[in-house]
């Protein structure tokens, strides 16, 4: 299949969600349902207000009366496909829906900003996907970003929590600056909420956070930390956002592969959901490709989303030069490895974009991060899983 096949298929699929005074049948097409089986050749789908009353192929059931049919033979229909990693902003929520993304895991900054949008899509005000978010991220102080919750002590990490739960948060985002000392309080009142934590790792290594009891590892973060001979200088840079960042994209080039698998198994065993976010660590590591400044979605996205747009900007602020980003384009591989070793170990892969950022286009970078996955190892129908299926097990829970 082609990403643009992919694309109309899903977009059918949206277009046909939303009718909810009739009967819709589709006929013929190549149906892939998202659960890892053999896709179905000749597949009838039934819709009835709005939902899929019956799935078989073709001549197997009969086709109501009233129904309105359509031919798709040489079309392939996907389940909405579901980005596990995104910033919201208001301008990218019919972007989502247009690229065929039907529900999207908000990780963003300003929490007001994210509830009020979740709200607005969920009373219909706004064209958007289903939307679960974590408010804001919860950060040690001082917080890297200014929206974001800064906690000092163990009773801090515990309120924050709780405000996640008074506000309806769905799940809660920790960011890099927690240490242990201040983690395993968070994790402890989150449990007793029900409330998942989903963890972008910097003071704290994977291992550390898995066995504390974390939901979800976002890209992977926490890796290098719990793979290093000398941990320390890692978990020291992360003093600093950009340093740390920095300095963590650059050694994964020097893990050696049995290291990897022993921590990626270790993360496995303590029933962590990965979202590795591929997509974001390539686009880093090829950030000052001047070719790479277009990719597909771009033309869509505002002129003044810097979110998306501000790659000189983040240049800066960061003072990558060649060497930075030789460090990261030899780290790729062995990113790859780490995901394929823990599929491997028999873990839980979701596919999440990080967008919208630097050169990372709303509902276009969730089809990079499934080819990305290919490219690490995955089968077609697997990635396609991983932006389906394997989302709902880094859901919230119920």
């Amino acid at each position: 299949m082609t990403p643009r096949a992919l694309l109309l298929a899903a977009m059918l699929v949206v277009a046909c969600s939303s009718k909810h005074d009739d009967v819709l049948v589709l006929e013929g097409a190549t149906l892939i349902d998202g659960a890892g089986g053999r896709p179905i050749d000749d597949a009838l789908i039934v819709i009835r207000n709005g939902k899929i009353e019956a799935v078989a192929r073709v001549n197997e059931i009969p086709v109501p009366k009233d129904a309105e049919r359509v031919t798709l033979v040489g079309k392939t229909v996907i389940p909405g496909l579901i980005d596990a990693h995104v910033h919201l902003e208001r301008w990218a929520l019919p972007r989502f829906v247009a690229w065929g993304v039907t529900s999207v895991r908000d990780m963003g900054d300003d929490a007001d900003t994210a509830l009020a949008l979740k709200r607005d899509v969920t009373l219909g005000s706004l064209l958007g996907p289903r939307v679960y978010s974590a408010g804001g991220m919860i950060d040690a102080a001082p917080a890297t970003y200014p929206h974001a919750t800064a906690v000092r002590t163990p009773e801090e990490a515990r309120r924050a929590v709780d405000k996640r739960a008074v506000d309806n948060a769905d799940f809660v985002k920790v960011y890099t600056g927690l240490t242990p000392e201040l983690l395993r309080p968070l994790l402890d009142e989150a449990a007793n909420l029900r409330l998942r934590v989903a963890a972008h790792l910097g003071k704290t290594d994977a291992v550390t956070a898995a066995r504390a009891g974390i939901a979800t590892l976002e890209h992977a973060s926490g890796v290098v930390q719990a793979a290093a001979k000398s941990p320390g200088l890692y978990l020291r840079a992360h003093d600093r956002f950009l340093t740390g960042w920095t300095l963590e994209e650059s050694g994964w080039a020097g893990l050696d592969s049995s290291t990897l698998r022993r921590v990626a198994r270790t993360i496995v065993a303590a029933r962590v959901a990965l979202v590795p976010t591929l997509a974001l660590h390539e686009t880093l590591a090829r950030l000052a490709d001047a070719t790479r400044a277009n990719p597909p979605g771009m033309d869509d996205v505002p002129a003044d989303a810097r979110s998306v747009r501000d790659v000189a900007g983040l240049l800066k602020r960061a003072g990558w030069r060649t060497a930075q980003f030789t460090a990261f384009q030899r780290g790729l591989p062995r990113i790859d490895l780490f995901v394929r070793e823990f599929k491997r170990a028999g873990g839980v892969v979701a596919a999440g974009s990080d967008a919208a950022n630097q050169l990372l286009v709303p509902g276009a970078a969730l089809h990079q991060e499934m080819a990305e996955l290919v490219a690490a190892g995955f089968t077609p129908i697997e990635a396609i899983s991983a932006a389906t299926r394997r989302p709902l097990s880094t859901a919230p829970s119920t």
